[in-house]
């Protein structure tokens, strides 16, 4: 992803080299974390136990959710601009901004369930993670819908599958400038 970012770069595309790279760091450091060798959950594991033990610690799976969180800021944002560009856009921001933030719940009231033994909390965390997996579901779905419309794009089929274009709803700051200029 990183790798497709710089490529978008090249072309002068900002919003998918932003995405693309922004992802393609999520994924590296969500793999580190995840990684023995950086030591990242091995810090919370109780003294004298395995590294692994850490994992299911209150203290890294009530940190981890905030690493979730913050990815689900950053997908609002890209919601946000999203609304320029088209329905399978907004549908794929949509998603992940609900994904990450049932998220973060689940790693929460696991939390909550590993610190209290709460059988509820846990129950409700795999539910949680549940829904957050059904909403990556859809993503992945609208992310394969606009592949397919990009394809047949790029090799000029004689149809075209739909993408909902949106960037006449709303006009941009050089619109609007113009517009402001030629009524005056």
């Amino acid at each position: 992803m990183i790798i497709g970012g710089f490529l978008e770069f090249i072309l002068g595309n900002t919003f998918p080299f932003v995405v693309f790279s922004s992802f393609g760091a999520f994924w590296l450091s969500f793999a580190a974390t995840l990684q023995p060798f950086y030591y990242a959950y091995g810090a919370y594991a109780p003294t004298g136990g395995s590294e692994a033990e850490g994992l299911a610690t209150v203290g890294f799976t009530a940190s981890f959710a905030f690493f979730l969180v913050f990815m689900g800021v950053l997908c609002f944002i890209y919601l946000i601009c999203s609304l320029r560009t088209n329905i399978v856009f907004v549908v794929i921001f949509f998603t992940l901004v609900l994904a990450f933030s049932l998220l973060a719940a689940a790693y929460w009231y696991n939390a909550h369930a590993i610190g209290s033994g709460d059988a509820s909390a846990a129950a409700l965390a795999g539910r949680l993670q549940i829904a957050a997996g059904a909403c990556t579901f859809v993503t992945s779905m609208a992310g394969w819908w606009i592949f397919f419309a990009i394809m047949l794009a790029a090799l000029d089929f004689p149809f075209q599958i739909p993408v909902g274009d949106l960037s006449t709803l709303i006009k941009g700051a050089s619109e609007k400038a113009k517009a402001k200029e030629n009524m005056v």
